[in-house]
């Protein structure tokens, strides 16, 4: 166990703000978290920093997850249950599975974060979440530090969303086991443009080419957090009645959207926000990505105030113009 103490969080951080945190914990193994929340019981996790934005200086100590492993707990000749500790970065545990033809999560490949993070947000993309492919996962109790394992069915996951989510300080996951397949695959690459990429390169549908095409996307529409700061997607895509999308197309013929059940209706963020003329808006410091809309980018040295106040600026424009409240994806700290 590492002990930080007054230590700058802007390389903890894909938006890269810089806030100091007190203390922070890296914890290398369960012995640590154990003895990380017996010193400091109001401890608060922080993962890859990928989905948070900090609006001031915490004022708890933070945990820091650092345990990596990857296992094979079960394979027959169609399965295979892979385990991998909550501290493994999510894009290399794609890029692992993919490398030994094992399918499943080929959809999420270059999602920035830890494998341990990945379950409290329930990440998703091109149509796959990762409820698709979760069997258990590993967690502290945090109340009596007792280690449990908890199935799918108890974990409520549903869009951007988990029992981990809506009990924050309840659970500290430290592996996650995954169900993936070995052969007689069920690919999806119906979303955005999978299946013409894979065509234009002449490939067949195989965990590594969707991989690889999935990255294309990412690489060609998202910024690298690395060079501008961004949390990827930092509002969710709202999903609203059918009966207010039935009016909304009246005056939006062409609106795109996606059924969520039959009364239900999914609606692109990206969409709404790029019709109000926001996309590539900026303030100083802060602005919409002109590539994508969906994001919200750090041109450097902003602040994660200046950065939420152009979020409910973005939240009221696309309010005004079309009567949809759109929820924040990202963590505010």
């Amino acid at each position: 166990m590492k002990i930080h103490e007054n230590i700058s969080l802007k390389s903890y951080n894909t938006f890269g703000i810089d806030q100091k945190a007190p203390l922070l914990i890296e914890a290398e193994n369960e012995a640590d978290v154990l003895e990380a929340l017996r010193l400091y019981p109001n401890l608060k996790v922080l993962a890859g920093g990928s989905n948070i934005l900090l609006t001031q200086a915490p004022e708890v100590p933070l945990l820091h997850l650092t345990q990596k492993g990857i296992t094979v707990l079960y394979e027959d000749q169609e399965t295979v249950w892979v385990r991998a500790a909550a501290g493994e970065c999510w894009s290399d545990f794609v890029d692992y599975c993919v490398a030994q033809g094992y399918a499943g999560v080929e959809n999420l490949a270059l999602i920035y974060g830890t494998v341990g993070a990945a379950p409290v947000q329930n990440i998703g993309a091109y149509g796959v979440e990762l409820k698709d492919v979760f069997k258990s996962c590993e967690a502290i109790y945090r109340e009596n530090r007792i280690k449990i394992n908890i199935e799918r069915a108890g974990c409520a996951f549903g869009y951007r969303d988990s029992i981990f989510k809506q009990r924050k300080d309840t659970y500290i996951i430290t592996s996650v086991t995954f169900c993936l397949t070995k052969q007689n695959h069920q690919f999806k690459t119906h979303y955005g443009d999978i299946r013409a990429r894979l065509a234009a390169h002449g490939w067949e549908e195989t965990p590594q080419h969707i991989a690889q095409v999935v990255k294309e996307i990412r690489q060609s529409k998202l910024p690298n957090p690395n060079k501008l700061g961004n949390s990827g997607s930092f509002f969710k895509n709202p999903v609203i009645p059918r009966s207010q999308f039935l009016e909304l197309q009246k005056s939006y013929p062409h609106i795109p959207h996606y059924e969520v059940g039959e009364e239900q209706v999914k609606v692109p963020a990206a969409y709404l926000i790029e019709s109000c003329d926001l996309k590539g808006y900026r303030i100083d410091a802060v602005g919409v990505h002109q590539g994508q809309p969906l994001v919200l980018v750090n041109y450097g040295g902003a602040t994660g105030a200046a950065i939420l106040a152009l979020a409910h600026y973005v939240q009221k424009q696309v309010a005004q113009r079309f009567g949809i409240t759109m929820e924040m994806e990202v963590n505010i700290w």
